[in-house]
């Protein structure tokens, strides 16, 4: 046999058998043979790309997996979402309350406001002319009778012989000028049936340009009415005591209004007298109750 020259390099790769002759593998290539070349001058190592060996079932695991994954970033996404939305209503739960907490102070204000009206009336902070202590005084003599079986019921004997032997009005006439504030049930000045009047000399000359009259509400009452009460009534305005009065205006006390109620009068002229004459009540038949009567206005300069 003759010899064959050999290549070094084929040497090197063991493309030679024992007996010198060539012999070629499958698993090399021109690819393959360059790639170790250069690994073995470089001394870098490359990494090997195996093929795919994935099966159904491992295609199933991944697709599997990926669709937990999108699972899982869409609940996420719907948490926040949600945690949003609970934020927001929490927000407008809290501004909720906030004006219902300022509407319940507004409430209240209003309620105290009320109350100091219904406790300290308008009428206690203007000029009263008809007020027994600054010289008002009721003449008797022109006034209406009183009621007479109230009177021995309810305020006693001697109050009737001190009326009908000593003249002057009673204690219940002048109760109705004395200006309290606050008003008890029964005392009062009763006059008989549902008409009468009260015949009052000012304390001053003046413009009359209101009147105050009060009388208990219907929660002070102990049948929860005030049939005694005044309904329509008129101011009438004297020079004299004898003179003819003016008409100063026809009135309507509210049953159901406060227990002090002033009504303003269109009048420019002095009077020194006044007349409250009472035309109607609320349903008493027998008696009308008088407890509190005031005048307001101006005084002469």
């Amino acid at each position: 046999m003759s010899m064959v020259r050999r290549s070094s390099r084929l040497q090197e790769a063991g493309y030679y058998t024992e007996e010198g002759l060539p012999t070629l593998s499958f698993k090399e290539s021109p690819r393959r043979v360059f790639r170790r070349r250069y690994r073995r001058r470089h001394h870098v190592d490359v990494p090997v790309h195996h093929e795919s060996t994935d099966t159904d079932e491992s295609k199933h695991s991944r697709t599997v997996q990926t669709q937990t994954d999108c699972t899982r970033t869409t609940q996420t996404q719907s948490s926040m979402s949600f945690s949003w939305l609970l934020l927001l209503a929490g927000i407008v739960l809290f501004a909720v309350h906030m004006q219902v907490q300022i509407l319940e102070l507004q409430y209240e204000l209003q309620l105290k406001e009320q109350r100091m009206e219904t406790s300290f009336p308008v009428a206690d902070t203007m000029s009263n002319f008809a007020l027994e202590s600054q010289g008002a005084s009721v003449l008797d003599h022109l006034s209406s009778d009183m009621y007479r079986e109230h009177t021995w019921q309810g305020y006693g004997i001697w109050d009737h012989i001190a009326q009908s032997y000593c003249g002057g009005p009673s204690e219940q006439q002048r109760r109705v000028i004395q200006g309290h504030s606050s008003l008890r049930p029964g005392e009062c000045w009763p006059f008989s049936g549902e008409t009468g009047h009260l015949f009052i000399s000012l304390s001053h000359p003046v413009i009359i340009t209101q009147v105050t009259l009060g009388h208990i509400t219907k929660s002070q009452s102990v049948s929860g009415l005030i049939a005694s009460a005044p309904r329509q009534f008129s101011i009438h305005g004297m020079r004299t005591e004898d003179g003819i009065g003016t008409n100063l205006g026809t009135l309507v006390y509210d049953q159901d209004g406060p227990a002090f109620q002033t009504f303003n009068l269109p009048n420019q002229e002095f009077f020194r007298y006044v007349k409250l004459e009472v035309e109607n009540n609320w349903g008493n038949i027998d008696y009308t109750c008088l407890y509190s009567f005031r005048v307001h206005g101006k005084v002469s300069k």
